[in-house]
């Protein structure tokens, strides 16, 4: 039952952040804990599947991905999520009722994060990026919802929709390694056994990638972005009651 019920999970997920880039954080790991699994279980998972997931994303996408943005905003990524894994391990300490209200305010905070990016590009000094840097990779690390910040900043840029979801899944691609391995280490709740359940559900992972991608290209981005956070505001909702 909980293979099944992660894998149709990351199905789903998978297709969001297949369309839009990113959101299979905060599909997943709301979903994974109030399944039953413990917070640092719910974020290794979901790390290992964004990481399986957006490799495929990632070489469809190669001649989109803006690299010079991605270098510096992987670097700080890569120093920002240990920090993000220490706060997890500090507050999976909690109950798990309170655990699912973190995850449930966390993915609303995000859902407000992305409805506030209306607007044509705003050009950002580079305090204000390495800001949101640095926040998208404590948020990856802490509950594996790395992608508001990035979406926010990406208003400062004339993205098109191929290049933005390049951008955000270059990033997720660059720094899962590290998160997994840290959280491998350090959490008493995740053991090796997270491994082989991240690869059972790759075929699914693989398939809803396709048809993200698929769905990213076919719909317009507007369109796709109010559906994802329609979905989003009522699984933080469900997690908040």
């Amino acid at each position: 039952m909980p293979l099944l019920l992660a894998a149709l999970i990351m199905f789903f997920g998978s297709i969001a952040q297949g369309a839009i880039g990113f959101a299979l954080g905060m599909i997943a790991v709301p979903l994974l804990v109030e399944a039953g699994f413990s917070l640092s279980q719910a974020v290794a998972l979901t790390t290992l599947s964004i990481g399986i997931q957006v490799s495929f994303g990632v070489w469809r996408l190669r001649a989109h991905i803006p690299w010079a943005d991605v270098k510096l905003a992987g670097g700080i990524r890569f120093l920002t999520v240990a920090i993000g894994v220490l706060l997890l391990l500090n507050v999976e300490a909690l109950d798990a009722a309170a655990v699912k209200r973190l995850v449930g305010l966390g993915v609303l905070l995000g859902v407000a994060l992305r409805a506030a990016t209306r607007g044509g590009p705003r050009k950002l000094p580079l305090p204000a990026s390495l800001a949101a840097f640095s926040v998208s990779g404590i948020l990856q690390g802490l509950v594996a919802m790395g992608g508001p910040p990035l979406v926010l900043w990406m208003t400062s840029r004339d993205y098109d929709v191929r290049q933005a979801r390049a951008f955000t899944m270059t990033l997720f691609l660059l720094n899962a390694p590290l998160q997994v391995c840290l959280l491998l280490v350090l959490s008493r709740e995740l053991t090796v056994q997270i491994l082989p359940l991240a690869l059972a559900v790759t075929p699914l992972i693989y398939l809803g990638t396709r048809l993200g991608l698929r769905l990213g290209d076919r719909f317009s981005k507007p369109m796709l972005n109010r559906a994802a956070l329609a979905a989003l505001l009522i699984i933080a909702l469900n997690a908040l009651v």
